[in-house]
């Protein structure tokens, strides 16, 4: 494993990296990761020790792309308290918030799914980990941006036309605005109002004409 990361080390682009850790690394550690723990679950073993290899693999995951895998890892290291990869000054909750939050900006950005993952780790942000105010803050935000995006990724509250919507998502962010003083939501949550009122007048001449 050090002759590997060492090797890993001497690649000066990143491209470059991340296509070693695919085509080499994963191939040969993860298999024994995963022997590894299917041997705890047979030995029922609710804790492990410091198991670089395991810690590597999820890490490499990650960079590669395959967030199933590296997530369902991740959560089990969590679980057995797995320390983090050595050469990482990170907690398993923070690296994987803050991974999971980056690509889901960039997928939203353009106009593609964020799900499964985000909701996926929205839901242990807001229920299992004690990550810091303005992280947790970011993530109702985003969760609450999501509602109001078009499929080409802009965020315009004009163009929803559900109320229950608008609602969720003015909870959201109104919930990282608690979080956090310096979330920017006003200006996103004024729209919101202004299109809920808009709607609720619409509804009312509706229903008047008829």
């Amino acid at each position: 494993m050090e002759t590997d990361l060492t090797r890993l080390k001497s690649f000066a682009r990143r491209s470059d990296k991340v296509s070693h850790k695919r085509d080499v690394l994963l191939p040969k550690w993860l298999p024994i990761t995963t022997d590894y723990l299917a041997k705890l679950d047979a030995n029922q073993k609710d804790k492990v020790d410091d198991h670089p290899i395991f810690a590597y693999c999820i890490i490499w995951l990650f960079d590669v792309g395959n967030l199933a895998q590296a997530l369902e890892l991740a959560f089990r290291a969590i679980e057995l308290g797995q320390p983090m990869a050595g050469s990482i000054r990170r907690q398993w909750p923070g690296f994987i918030a803050d991974t999971i939050f980056d690509w889901a900006e960039v997928q939203a950005e353009n106009g593609n799914s964020i799900e499964p993952y985000f909701s996926r780790v929205f839901k242990r942000v807001v229920n299992d980990w004690k990550l810091p105010e303005p992280v947790t803050a970011k993530f109702y935000k985003f969760a609450g941006l999501a509602l109001l995006r078009t499929t080409n990724g802009d965020i315009k509250p004009t163009q929803v036309g559900d109320i229950e919507r608008l609602q969720q998502a003015d909870a959201l962010l109104e919930k990282a605005a608690s979080l956090h003083k310096h979330a920017q939501v006003k200006t996103v949550r004024n729209k919101i109002d202004m299109r809920i009122r808009a709607l609720e007048a619409y509804g009312s001449q509706e229903s008047g004409s008829t």
